[in-house]
């Protein structure tokens, strides 16, 4: 899931403010900041034939399947046979390998494995350096099996592969030269014109026709929702790719699946590499209602491959396709701002009009509205390619004032919604055109009622929508949308007035998962690992992991067994964010938070802190401009925030790692409130006498019927108690002197105070 930056000279410009946006930075490949040879192995592609290619596509689009824009020209590269390995005057290990071919507009390349360590990055770009695609890491296919780069402006690129770096405690820096699986199957020859709708810059957008509407224009406004479900498809099918739309889709068990639905077509022969291989792409649109002048102002994202789920043929059938996108979960939803569109399986035609939201040439996403009632039809695009009888909707497209688009080619299997936002078809093909007659400006979508269970798709769960979309059989013939940014669909609940955060609840090893905290990844590199030392998600791509003591010398959480690390970013400088939930600031509070340096062998860790009423646009109340930061000692250090002069204010409060090359940064024991920088935050309200104890110590509660696990400094639970009331008497028989930990689990928190066993 990455996006490709366009380097520009502005970018390196350095700017000194009180405030800063949350933004990600600019990875560039190593070679391109340190002295690399220009001489590397050239794979130089033979072009497909034109006049074969104008043959093929006239005679595809003529029986109405997808739009093709480029052909697949076997290389069957890999790393042990091709590319040239250097070591760079920084140490670090890469391999290159260069691919040009005389005529291409835009070049992509198709792997049978990338499989990479953790810690490790691989970048295309231009041979010119002026377009970089990625980084990509292990966590974009953590299969390791088929996937593909692309497309990229021109017809020269190259592939940089980056190996995973580590440190030690005594200075030390290595890079691993274990072999990754890069095995490039295909060279992606772009032969149609881009127009300025991929990897690049252009003066204006698209090729699709001069009626579409863009679907941020204030007339799509009814649509907000919608929209956010509705992505292209780059697919491949054997030797071809080309465009089509779909919309993520829900179920009745509001479960975030991340099906996706568009239309057989779009593929019919598509093998299960080949889904692999396809690529979704969302947020895809225009922020406004006129085109951008460059696509630098869309903040699209990208997540590759799928699996089939579901079918149903265009060849007799209804035209669908229920997949299922690899590794996209909640989480990556929340992240793009994506939903799951709801359907409507009713046979009656729907009334009150509605609208069809799709990606007409692979351009940036349009919007087109129907008033009249559809009627059912059948879909005849040829003799191998007529639909079931009776199996699609027919559309007529409304064209009047601000109301003029119809569907093209790469509007394939997208989503008509009903006036409700519900979809109730899929996108199959027709007649319309902006130049189109009245009468001819129709298409026809495959019911949702036919995609469900009818038997001319097919009599197993492989040719049916119901098994999925109705796992539990509830009979259900509509779903509304999910979005699982808000899963109940209620307002959120009121800021809280105090709060606190010591990691002991989180799963070890976790990467960017502390509900109710979020983390914010600035800088997308991968992290370094520490030499000798095994953990799990070593070499993460992400902002803070949930560390686990035991596992490395002096890496040792300041209370409890757990902590917040930011490792070293391998692309640095770092630019990793802890944020706590919004918090309702009174009069007196203060926020407070333990930090230190993992040692200090590299120099110190530096860190902001900043505050911000909407989680986007943050005042630095800590190294306060962005030139400026303050440094972690070694020892854990207490630091302590007065935000009174935020009484009356919801806000989020952020700990920001900012380390150049350093190596692991540490936070603990959080609080907010009007005592947090009390050594025992009042809001804990838990006592613990005698401590230092022998025998027996006594445990006053808050509340009762808690669970307190005792942990030693390795992490290991040595005894479980479930108290029944707020005053506990706990025997220390059988264990050893020693630093221990009593974990509190509570109904809304988790509390871990430290005791001595003498």
């Amino acid at each position: 899931m990455k996006q490709t930056f366009v380097i520009i000279v502005i970018m390196f410009a350095s700017v000194l403010c009180m405030a800063q946006t949350r933004t990600k930075t600019v990875q560039l490949p190593p070679s391109f900041n340190y002295q690399a040879s220009e001489e590397i192995d050239h794979i130089h592609v033979y072009p497909p034939s034109a006049e074969l290619i104008a043959e093929e596509d006239a005679e595809d689009e003529k029986n109405g399947t997808f739009l093709k824009i480029a052909r697949l020209m076997p290389v069957n590269t890999t790393v042990k046979n091709s590319g040239t390995w250097e070591t760079l005057d920084n140490g670090q290990l890469i391999w290159r390998l260069r691919f040009s071919s005389e005529g291409a507009k835009a070049s992509a390349l198709y792997f049978d494995k990338f499989d990479i360590p953790a810690g490790a990055a691989v970048y295309v770009y231009t041979s010119n350096k002026k377009i970089v695609d990625g980084p990509y890491f292990r966590s974009d296919n953590p299969d390791g099996n088929e996937y593909m780069i692309g497309n990229i402006i021109g017809n020269d690129i190259t592939i940089e592969y980056v190996a995973p770096m580590t440190k030690s405690e005594d200075g030390s820096v290595s890079y691993d030269n274990t072999t990754p699986i890069i095995n490039i199957g295909e060279y992606g020859y772009v032969y149609r014109s881009e127009g300025g709708f991929e990897r690049g810059t252009r003066a204006e957008f698209g090729s699709s026709e001069s009626c579409e509407v863009n679907v941020n224009c204030s007339v799509g406004s009814a649509w907000r929702i919608q929209q956010r479900g509705v992505a292209r498809i780059y697919v491949r099918e054997g030797w071809s790719t080309g465009y089509c739309t779909g919309t993520l889709i829900n179920n009745t068990s509001n479960d975030g699946t991340p099906y996706f639905l568009t239309a057989n077509h779009c593929g019919p022969s598509a093998t299960a590499s080949n889904f692999n291989q396809w690529k979704f792409r969302f947020n895809y649109e225009a922020p406004g209602c006129t085109n951008p002048a460059s696509e630098s102002s869309i903040n699209y994202t990208d997540f590759t491959g799928c699996t089939k789920v579901a079918e149903g043929s265009n060849n007799g059938g209804s035209d669908f396709y229920l997949l299922k996108l690899n590794n996209f979960t909640t989480q990556n939803a929340i992240s793009v701002n994506a939903i799951y569109n709801g359907w409507d399986k009713s046979s009656t035609a729907p009334t009150g009009g509605g609208a069809g939201i799709h990606h007409p040439s692979g351009d940036i996403k349009k919007i087109s509205f129907f008033s009249t009632t559809p009627s059912t039809a059948t879909y005849n695009g040829g003799s191998d390619m007529t639909g079931a009888n009776s199996a699609h909707w027919k559309i007529t497209w409304v064209n009047s004032g601000e109301k003029t688009g119809v569907t093209e080619g790469g509007s394939s299997g997208s989503p008509i919604f009903n006036s409700a936002g519900r979809v109730f078809g899929t996108l199959s093909g027709g007649a319309s055109s902006c130049s189109a007659s009245s009468f001819s400006r129709y298409d026809l979508y495959g019911k949702m009622s036919f995609h469900w269970e009818n038997s001319a798709n097919g009599s197993t769960n492989a040719y049916k929508l119901k098994p999925w979309l109705d796992p539990n059989n509830t009979g259900a013939t509509t779903c509304d949308y999910f979005d699982p940014a808000n899963p109940d669909g209620v307002t959120p609940p009121t800021p809280t007035t105090t709060f606190t955060y010591d990691f002991e609840s989180c799963t070890a090893w976790a990467v960017d998962a502390f509900s109710p905290c979020s983390t914010y990844d600035g800088d997308g590199s991968a992290t370094g690992g520490i030499q000798n030392v095994s953990f799990t998600n070593a070499g993460y791509t992400g902002a803070y992991i949930a560390f686990q003591n035991g596992t490395a010398n002096g890496f040792t959480a300041h209370g409890g067994t757990k902590f917040g690390c930011c490792m070293y970013a391998t692309t640095p400088p770092n630019n990793d964010w802890f944020i706590t939930p919004a918090i309702a600031i009174t009069n007196g509070m203060k926020f407070s938070f333990w930090a230190r340096s993992a040692n200090d062998t590299y120099g110190l860790e530096q860190f902001r802190v900043g505050i911000s009423s909407d989680d986007q646009n943050y005042t630095f109340i800590d190294g306060n401009t962005i030139s400026t930061s303050t440094s972690a000692p070694v020892d854990w250090t207490k630091f302590t925030y007065d935000l009174s002069q935020y009484a009356g204010q919801t806000m989020y409060l952020a700990i920001i790692c900012v380390s150049s090359d350093v190596f692991a940064f540490f936070i603990d024991d959080i609080a907010v409130g009007t005592n947090a920088d009390a050594e025992t935050f009042e809001a804990d309200n838990i006592s613990i006498y005698p401590n230092p104890a022998k025998d027996i110590v006594n445990v006053n509660l808050p509340e009762a019927n808690t669970q307190i696990d005792i942990v030693n400094v390795l992490g290991q639970i040595v005894k479980t108690v479930n108290t029944t009331s707020t005053n506990e008497t706990i025997s220390l028989e059988g264990m050893e002197r020693g630093m221990y930990f009593f974990s509190i689990k509570m109904q809304d928190r988790t509390i871990t105070k430290k005791v001595i066993v003498e």
